[in-house]
């Protein structure tokens, strides 16, 4: 029983595909149900999660994606972009023989979820955002506005770096999109901080936070509301970008209004 269990952790954590010309990590928790196919935020990969998936099994079977370029998938020179992650996505959904799926990701995989359903709406159960519905594009014509032109991000390899150049290129359109889509939204009361920057990059954040930032984010739930015809938004608070999913206090609501979500209550 316990070599059962071992065995199935270690597969959990290190299976791949062979999709799109790639070697994709992903994390099967199994479950029976309607699939829910988790993607995953800049720098992370798949197992980070767990905590959520796994209270999803009961009713549903969850399955993790860790893009190319990130974690243990494979790093190609190319194909960084919002369209050909997509392709990546649709390859992997093929595989899996998954017919309709709900698609929940974290930050910039807004961009796959939302080109995924604007492209494959017959595939789309449900969306769920995780802080991931912003126009990115847009945030960075802000910056450029502002002069804000940031140094390399600490620790960034250069996939790191495409990827967070090429997922500025998108504009998210969610005026065509049907599925019902729950969207969380980070809201800060103050001007976030970062401890990777140091104090002068610091500032220079402070500042556009204060002539662009807060109407931005504003902007972003503004808009999701008015373009998803079937949306509903949730802001949390006292959190941020980087903790929300992890931390417990945010993260217990994550799962409370998922589950609710997915059950259609």
């Amino acid at each position: 029983m316990i070599a059962a269990l071992l065995s199935w952790v270690f597969l959990a954590q290190a299976q791949f595909a062979a999709v799109n010309g790639v070697r994709l990590h992903y994390v099967d928790w199994g479950g029976t149900g309607d699939p829910v196919v988790f993607l995953t935020c800049l720098g992370c990969a798949a197992d980070d999660f767990t905590p959520i998936a796994k209270t999803l099994t009961g009713r549903h079977h969850a399955v993790g994606l860790t893009r190319r370029g990130q974690g243990q998938s494979e790093k190609p020179q190319s194909g960084y972009d919002t369209a050909t992650l997509t392709d990546d996505l649709k390859a992997f959904v093929d595989l899996m023989k998954f017919d309709r799926v709900t698609l929940v990701g974290y930050s910039l995989a807004g961009n796959e979820e939302t080109e995924f359903a604007r492209r494959y709406p017959e595939r789309v159960a449900k969306l769920v955002y995780l802080d991931a519905a912003y126009d990115l594009h847009k945030n960075a014509e802000l910056a450029k506005k502002a002069n804000v032109v940031l140094p390399p991000l600490p620790g960034a390899d250069q996939v790191t770096l495409e990827l967070m150049d090429r997922s500025s290129e998108y504009i998210p359109d969610y005026s065509t999109i049907t599925a019902p889509a729950l969207g969380f939204f980070v809201t800060y009361e103050s001007p976030p901080q970062s401890k990777m920057w140091d104090e002068r990059t610091r500032e220079k954040l402070r500042q556009w936070w204060v002539d662009y930032g807060e109407d931005y984010r504003r902007g972003q739930i503004k808009q999701f509301r008015k373009q998803m015809r079937n949306g509903k938004v949730i802001e949390l608070f006292n959190t941020t970008h980087g903790s929300f999913v992890y931390d417990a206090a945010p993260q217990k609501i994550l799962i409370r209004e998922m589950g609710k979500f997915l059950e259609g209550r």
